[in-house]
């Protein structure tokens, strides 16, 4: 007995077909990153880049001159060494963590790695500017994140780097992202390897609990430092 056409029921193919119409639909709908005017405040002190067979890792060092700011758009441009450009985070879907910084306290300076660029050819320069700020600036201390006893390690999926986080904050952290940076330490302190990891929900509390963040690049040798800035500043994500 045939039942073609009779109930309208949707096979697994068509399914799976549907929901990319849907998710290419959203997208499309969707505004890619906009910088604007460069901050005032924040100066970008160096840009730099790794690739290995993987793809592309950019790592920025931004110094905030003045006062705490919230949820920072970040856009990046890789080049080749003719200055073709190759790769720009200005496209629509991205996750927000890849176009945007979630606070930088008064002073501070940290590093900030998008792993997530995949590029024809060859690689030569990352250059980066990072916009005003687009979220209220809390009040009081940060929420301190802790990072600690990180090592390097290697499997059959690569380098990699291993640790504990820790939220000593009364505030679930969601959607916190661990960013690792290996650098030489002959003088130079050059970028060697990069990686990032998300972690969803971080508990309050202080309970460390372990991150595994995989690089491009190769560490070996290398000094690591890594570092996880809170997304949750007040009561919600800013």
């Amino acid at each position: 007995m045939s039942l073609s056409g009779c109930l309208g029921v949707e096979t697994t193919p068509e399914k799976s077909a549907a929901r990319a119409r849907s998710a290419a639909n959203a997208v499309s709908h969707q505004e890619g990153l906009v910088v604007g005017r460069p901050n005032a405040s924040v100066r970008v002190r160096d840009a730099a880049m790794v690739q290995d067979a993987n793809g592309v890792a950019a790592v920025v060092r931004f110094k905030n001159m003045g006062s705490v700011q919230a949820r920072l758009p970040v856009g990046i441009t890789v080049r080749d060494a003719r200055g073709s450009k190759l790769y720009e985070n200005d496209e629509p879907g991205l996750d927000a963590s890849l176009t945007s910084l979630p606070v930088l306290g008064a002073g501070q300076e940290v590093e900030w790695v998008d792993n997530q660029i995949l590029v024809t050819g060859r690689a030569a320069k990352v250059s980066a500017v990072v916009g005003a700020a687009r979220g209220r600036a809390p009040r009081g201390a940060l929420p301190k994140v802790v990072v600690g006893g990180v090592t390097a390690g290697h499997d059959a999926d690569g380098w990699f780097a291993k640790g504990t986080i820790s939220n000593m904050s009364s505030l679930v952290q969601r959607r916190i992202v661990v960013s690792c940076v290996a650098r030489t330490d002959d003088g130079g302190a050059r970028v060697v390897a990069a990686g990032r990891g998300v972690i969803d929900q971080l508990a309050s509390g202080g309970k460390p609990a372990p991150f595994t963040v995989f690089f491009i690049g190769d560490p070996k040798g290398a000094q690591l430092t890594c570092a996880a800035p809170p997304t949750v500043l007040a009561g919600g994500t800013q």
